[in-house]
């Protein structure tokens, strides 16, 4: 198979869509993320990594605190949204539901069907960008999207972004099963 080079950049790979929350000036705000991955297994980290721009990146250092919320294909509209309009001329605290698990500041979408809870660990300087590393303080499952305990991403419904073309889209199903396919 012959290859063909791309310049080097930003790649094209599926990433998760988020929506992050956080609360600036005492105030929630709600930012849809795809730069989003799991950093540590223990302990349990998560790194969101955004612009240095971004008025989100101002209530992360103010409180310490954030949240990484999963939604469904059925809530692409309202993530898109959010990420059309800055928090700092727009009160984005209406556009979902909140809740809060054990901190005031780091509110989560109620809509949802996952949330993750984190407390910063550290942040890291990459170029333009701030990649916030957080400790996992609580993960929050809607009941109707756990089979055997554990998160069905048929039931979930997530979606993903093409960075370089601009575009979401659903997960496809099952295929294998990851650890064990390779055995047979």
């Amino acid at each position: 198979m012959e290859k063909i080079y791309l310049q080097p950049g930003v790649v094209n790979f599926p990433m998760p869509m988020t929506i992050l929350g956080v609360k600036v000036a005492g105030r929630i705000n709600f930012m849809p993320a795809a730069w989003v991955s799991m950093v540590s297994y223990a302990p349990p980290r998560i790194a969101v990594t955004l612009g240095e721009q971004h008025y989100t990146n101002q209530g992360i250092k103010e409180n310490g605190v954030f949240s990484v919320n999963f939604p469904s294909v059925s809530d692409m509209k309202l993530v898109d949204y959010c990420g059309l309009v800055t928090g700092a001329k727009e009160d984005k605290s209406t556009v979902f539901a909140s809740f809060y698990g054990t901190s005031p500041d780091a509110p989560m979408v109620k809509e949802f069907k996952l949330n993750v809870e984190c407390k910063l660990d550290k942040i890291v300087v990459n170029g333009h960008n701030e990649t916030f590393i957080g400790d996992i303080v609580g993960i929050y499952a809607a009941g109707d999207v756990l089979t055997e305990s554990k998160v069905d991403f048929d039931k979930l419904e997530p979606f993903i972004l093409g960075q370089t073309t601009l575009e979401y889209r659903s997960l496809g199903p099952k295929i294998g099963q990851a650890w064990k396919i390779g055995r047979e």
